[in-house]
């Protein structure tokens, strides 16, 4: 007898239209043990991670991330509608379109990165491959309010590039992600740290933030903090360096944060 599972998937390879093959793909999701409820994060994990549609060079990096991605998908759950907030060349956007199952992902980047750092193919790449991915081009302060509130908004390593946008307001734009979120929704937030003290005195220059910073900016925005983990801590940083140093990248120390919109 022939599985669902291939129906599904002759299905999306007959019908031409973006609808149906994200009908044919969220069908598949429905089906995939990782996608259960009840599904381990282990399992959730691997799953993610083993989908080959990924491109190479963000495979080769799957094992420096892996505590983050640990982190990050400990917090989502199939079935979300999750904001990448600076989401580059999409590395996130690819996990999280995977963990949601059915759900889907904002992939947003401001403008002026897409053009600077010419992402464009990428992204395309990335919603081709991926049709519940949905690119958003904005600046950070000038979210678009999303067609139905997000369940999680990540925002990994960049909340301090939002520092750098002319004219930015921390508060303002914590309290228009606050109001993007469902009641109960979560910020799932890592970024490197700085020195204790310094603020947001480095967000342009070492591309570091003040973790008391980030604690007081969504705290007056209205958010609860729920979750303060050192999985991404490293002692041993040198926090004077710029985070693209070669002596420190991709182990810098960073603060991992989880803020919740309250009910």
């Amino acid at each position: 007898m022939v599985s669902q599972r291939i129906l599904c998937l002759a299905m999306a390879l007959s019908l031409s239209g973006p609808s149906q093959v994200l009908l044919a793909s969220t069908a598949w999701a429905a089906e995939a043990p990782e996608c259960a409820a009840s599904a381990p994060l282990d399992t959730r994990i691997e799953a993610v991670l083993a989908k080959t549609d990924r491109p190479e060079t963000q495979r080769a990096n799957d094992a420096l991330r892996l505590s983050e991605t640990r982190f990050v998908l400990d917090h989502i759950k199939p079935g979300d509608h999750v904001l990448d907030m600076g989401a580059g060349g999409g590395y996130a956007s690819y996990l999280l379109s995977a963990a949601v199952c059915t759900g889907s992902v904002d992939s947003q980047n401001p403008p002026k990165w897409v053009e600077a750092f010419k992402m464009e193919p990428a992204r395309q790449a990335l919603t081709a491959a991926r049709p519940n991915v949905h690119l958003v081009t904005s600046d950070f302060a000038k979210l678009p309010p999303p067609a139905a509130p997000y369940d999680a908004i990540f925002i990994g390593t960049v909340y301090h590039d939002t520092y750098n946008e002319d004219g930015h307001d921390a508060v303002a734009m914590d309290k228009a992600l606050l109001a993007a979120l469902k009641p109960g929704g979560l910020v799932i937030l890592t970024d490197h740290r700085t020195v204790d003290g310094a603020g947001a005195s480095a967000t342009n220059t070492l591309h570091r933030i003040d973790k008391a910073q980030v604690l007081s900016d969504f705290k007056a925005a209205g958010f609860e903090l729920v979750e303060d983990s050192d999985v991404l801590a490293n002692p041993a940083d040198d926090h004077s360096k710029n985070v693209f140093d070669p002596a420190i990248r991709g182990h810098t120390d960073r603060m991992a944060l989880v803020f919740r919109r309250p009910l």
